[in-house]
């Protein structure tokens, strides 16, 4: 029996802004480390994420009914084609509803290499968006 490899903790690399498109508030995020999008996932059998994205104007809400969230992923780093591995279910507070669009989701690892981006809709067209993402990695 070979001993698991113990568990890696990984926050992405924060986004300062990125800016829903004009096609109906959009969004393309791939989610990095360091500057890398792709992650060596060889030694793990699952990834726990933690998702937020939020306006970072206080005038500005999260309509959760309309706002849709999805994680994708780059199961082969050497071919681009981006596959939907799951949509995000927002957690809504009894409170503050629609200050921050926060979900969280477990996966089984799909490669031994990963990459992975967050893809929406349903947010204000042209509105800044800040997103914070981590993954917890375990055998």
């Amino acid at each position: 029996m070979t001993p698991s490899s113990p568990p890696r903790h990984v926050v992405f690399d924060p986004t300062p802004e990125i800016f829903a498109t004009d096609a109906n508030g959009s969004i393309w995020l791939p989610l990095q480390v360091e500057g890398q999008s792709v992650l060596e996932t060889h030694a793990f059998d699952e990834v726990r994420l933690m998702i937020s994205l939020w306006y970072p104007s206080s005038k500005r809400t999260i309509d959760l009914d309309r706002a849709y969230l999805e994680l994708r992923g780059l199961i082969d780093p050497n071919d681009e084609h981006w596959c939907k591995l799951a949509e995000i279910e927002p957690v809504v507070p009894a409170y503050d509803a629609g200050k921050s669009f926060d979900g969280w989701m477990v996966l089984p690892i799909f490669s031994t290499r990963s990459a992975f981006g967050l893809a929406g809709s349903g947010f204000e067209p042209r509105a800044r968006l800040q997103a914070r993402v981590s993954a917890y990695f375990v055998a």
